[in-house]
This record gives C-alpha cells, structure tokens and sequence, in this order.
C-alpha cells in the first residue's frame, strides 16, 4: 500500500539568501529580479576605510560613481536558470578591481553555490565557492 502512495518531489534548492564569499570579508543577498535573480552587498567584516569613513567603490571605471557607498550595491545581476541547479548569461561587478565580468552560478547542494566570474569564455575564469548564511 506505501508503494502506490505517490512521493512528493523535494524541491529544488534555491540560491535566494544569504551567501558568505570565500573570501569571508562580505555577505551578499541573492533575490529575484524579475524573471532573473540579482545580488547586493550586505555586509562587511571590515565596513569602512582606514578613515573610518563608509567603503565607496573607489576602483570603478566612471570617476562620477567612486564615492558611492559599496554597502547595498548591486554586483551581481541577470542571471537566469538555465537548469535545476545552473543559472548564466549574468555579470558580476567586482569593486576591487572595478571590472564587470560575465557571470553563471549553480548550487551544489544547499549550502554551496559556485559562482563563476570570467571574461570571454568561461574557460578564463575563477570561480568562487559562497556559502550560505540564510
């Protein structure tokens, strides 16, 4: 009789949370943007500079957008799912070295999600291993 009662399927994982960086220095939250997902910066381990004044992203490109403050910025934009567990074809701000890279993501299990950061092709990249906070 337990046999003919029908399962129900475990849902896929999600990456929607938030996720701790390798790096362990910033926790970015990962939420729908649309038909898509994007991710913000939400915390630091170090939240200001030697001046003690707020982190602004000074490496970017366009000199107008320096001193925008990095707490709430959006790095991470556009993915979209391309299977259970992948989303691509999004970009990855990153205000260390000011340089947007093209982004794809999958999760490996609930608490691991590989995000990987390239240039051209995906074969010239590195990919990063976050962790989820909640």
């Amino acid at each position: 009789m337990l046999a003919a009662m029908p399962t129900a399927a475990a849902p896929s994982p999600t990456p929607v949370g938030v996720w701790l960086h390798d790096n362990k220095r910033i926790q970015i939250e990962i939420a729908p943007c649309g038909d898509r997902l994007c991710a913000k910066l939400v915390w630091f381990r170090w939240p200001n500079d030697a001046q003690g004044l707020p982190l602004v992203d000074l490496k970017n490109p366009d000199p107008a957008l320096r001193s925008r403050p990095l707490l709430g910025l959006t790095v991470l934009r556009g993915l979209r799912r391309t299977g259970e567990n992948t989303w691509q074809d999004g970009q990855i701000y990153n205000p260390d070295d000011g340089t947007e890279y093209n982004a794809s993501m999958s999760i490996q299990n609930d608490s691991t999600l590989r995000v990987r950061a390239y240039l051209l092709l995906p074969l010239f990249g590195h990919t990063f291993i976050w962790t989820r906070v909640r």
